[in-house]
């Protein structure tokens, strides 16, 4: 195989090529999956339990809570103001489910009158407009324990605004409009923001931009490495180009079998370029060859007889670690090793049939 790769090699880079095309065209259908959920398969106990809890009490899976808290209390006329204010515009924002927002602002409280009728209106329904009104509300809300310690505390200093945000809502940037509405409010009090979809939207988001910052660093360091090596661009291009068709495959087939990209398998590229050093050796050798041997065909059948061994059971022992994760129960590890170990197949593909083609092209440097 090596020697009719370095015989025609201009077929097997066209042939590599269009096979590369085929599978970079399948990127646009990587889903990503930033869920903690997801760490357990859709099938386990837990998550199916859960999802029926949520379905029975009409819970939404994503929900910001916005915590406002003020030393000298919240039932204050000016803080209730703002806390009306802040509540209305957050139900304005997109990817909001304005109609289950729930906080002091939105929340309605059933009172019996005189004559023994109940009474159901929103608590804010009419901001107070001095401190005995505003005492006489806050007497009332304290007095139904449904609000306390879950709408306001104990203490009336803090309260909470539960933000429902939709599926395809991403929970950072709906906390950041947040933050900017907040900031707008000038008053003393402080604001707090937390929630599930704010913690894995933030850190999914954080650990993508990390992704596209050290993949090029890496590639660079690599690099780097090659060029104080061998001084040879050749070299540079050969390790660097196995360790992208690689990632463009390995991204592809998920891409196209429709498995979604966890925050783990995110850093799949990142190993993948580690994993292609197998291209240094056999360019390493190859430089010792062709001191000896002037036939470039020769020096190439010569090259991966001696490293064609080691490279083959090396990358087996890497594959077969990495493949070994998707017996886990895990499924972020599951899909990380499976990416990993078919990246890495790939790496040996390209070891064996890529490199001798683009060595066999000419050009020592």
């Amino acid at each position: 195989m090596v020697g009719k790769c370095a015989a025609h090699p201009w077929f097997v880079l066209t042939l590599v090529v269009l096979i590369t095309f085929a599978f970079g065209s399948q990127l646009r259908r990587l889903q990503m999956d930033t869920d903690p959920k997801s760490m357990l398969p859709a099938s386990a106990p837990v998550r199916t339990y859960n999802d029926q809890v949520e379905n029975w009490f009409g819970i939404h899976p994503d929900v910001i809570v916005v915590g406002i808290s003020s030393e000298s209390g919240i039932f204050e006329p000016s803080t209730l103001a703002r806390v009306a204010s802040v509540t209305d515009q957050i139900a304005r924002l997109p990817g909001v489910i304005a109609r289950d927002l729930a906080g002091l602002g939105t929340v309605i409280d059933v009172t019996t009158s005189d004559s023994g009728m109940l009474q159901a209106h929103p608590i804010l329904e009419q901001i107070p407009s001095d401190a005995e009104s505003a005492k006489k509300l806050e007497r009332q809300v304290l007095g139904n324990s449904l609000l306390v310690n879950r709408v306001i505390s104990k203490d009336a200093k803090t309260t909470a605004i539960y933000v429902p945000i939709e599926k395809t809502a991403s929970g950072k940037v709906v906390a950041d409009q947040i933050k900017a509405v907040a900031t707008h409010e000038l008053g003393p009090e402080r604001y707090f923001i937390s929630g599930d979809p704010v913690a894995r939207h933030t850190m999914g988001e954080e650990m993508f931009r990390q992704r596209r910052v050290f993949a090029p660093l890496a590639a660079l360091i690599m690099s780097a490495l090659l060029w104080y090596m061998f001084r040879s661009w050749r070299a540079i291009f050969n390790n660097l180009a196995v360790a992208l068709i690689a990632i463009v495959w390995s991204m592809g087939l998920f891409g196209r079998l429709g498995i979604p990209i966890h925050i783990l398998a995110s850093m799949a590229p990142i190993f993948l370029i580690a994993i292609s050093t197998d291209t240094v050796h056999i360019l390493n050798e190859f430089t010792f060859r062709r001191t000896e041997v002037p036939d470039r065909r020769q020096a190439i059948l010569q090259t991966m007889k001696a490293v064609g061994a080691p490279i083959l059971f090396s990358d087996l022992t890497t594959i077969a670690g990495f493949a070994s994760l998707a017996i886990g129960p895990i499924v972020p590890a599951r899909v990380f090793g499976l990416m990993v170990a078919f990246g890495t197949c790939v790496i040996v593909l390209l070891s064996f049939t890529l490199v001798p083609a683009l060595l066999a092209l000419g050009g020592d440097r």
